[in-house]
């Protein structure tokens, strides 16, 4: 019921709690708005990244990675390795657009083009330290659950909870998961996947990613040879726009 008050009507029934629930309770809730203040900046940076990016391919009236090579080396993979299409996410774990598009979006594509065994799915670490400097670091946990066979678990875990940012978060999804808490601390303290993580990171820049969620499809490469694009998708788009890039590159794959 304290849900549908309004932020006034709320702060004035806190009042009547006994001193030691009123300030539990204001505490509680100026942190759950400055948790929604931080995600509202971190979403208009994203947004002005993401325009910036298109703006420079309209202006080139061309997609900017067409034909461009993309190294999917450390990149974590689902569905048929011997499918035609493959489609490689970059993405950032404390991006909100990412979290959208991997709540929204990509169950579909999954169902549709992945489990079907049409395409296969390829993710790609890009956490961008100018817009989420603590990301870095669940991509590391996410590595470390790896590790113990909980990749996508720890995954899913990352983009359906609130960004994680300290090791107390990071410990905390891990029991959920079942982890054996000892190896994944010293595997996220001693940072041993984070040269990884900045490699992939590099390969990005040098690719000309500037924010994400970007979305690259091409015929899937030979392994360990790198994927040569035929489109690509920028932002958190409709399903129907991953369905016609997809369908497309399917087509010419025949």
């Amino acid at each position: 019921m304290l849900l549908k008050l309004p932020l006034i009507g709320l702060l004035a029934l806190l009042s009547l709690s006994p001193p030691q629930s009123q300030a539990d309770e204001i505490a509680v809730l100026k942190r759950q708005l400055q948790e929604l203040k931080t995600q509202q900046s971190a979403m208009e940076r994203d947004l002005q990244a993401i325009k910036a990016i298109l703006q420079e391919a309209q202006a080139q009236g061309a997609d900017p990675f067409v034909n461009k090579s993309i190294d999917l080396a450390g990149g974590q993979t689902r569905g048929n390795a011997s499918a035609r299409i493959t489609l490689v996410e970059v993405s950032d774990y404390h991006c909100p657009f990412c979290r959208r598009q991997t709540l929204q979006t990509l169950p579909q594509v999954l169902t549709e083009y992945v489990d079907s065994g049409k395409v296969k799915y390829v993710f790609l670490d890009y956490p961008i330290a100018q817009l989420h400097p603590d990301a870095s670091r669940a991509h590391e946990a996410a590595s470390c659950a790896g590790d113990q066979g909980k990749y996508w678990q720890m995954h899913d875990s990352l983009f359906t909870n609130a960004p994680a940012r300290d090791t107390a978060h990071f410990t905390a999804q891990s029991k959920a998961l079942g982890l054996d808490e000892a190896m994944f601390g010293a595997c996220q303290n001693g940072g041993f996947h984070a040269a990884a993580i900045r490699a992939s990171v590099e390969r990005m820049q040098q690719l000309g990613v500037g924010g994400t969620p970007l979305t690259l499809i091409g015929l899937t490469p030979a392994p360990g040879a790198p994927m040569k694009v035929v489109s690509s998708i920028y932002g958190a788009r409709p399903y129907a726009d991953f369905k016609s890039a997809i369908d497309a590159a399917l087509a010419e794959a025949r």
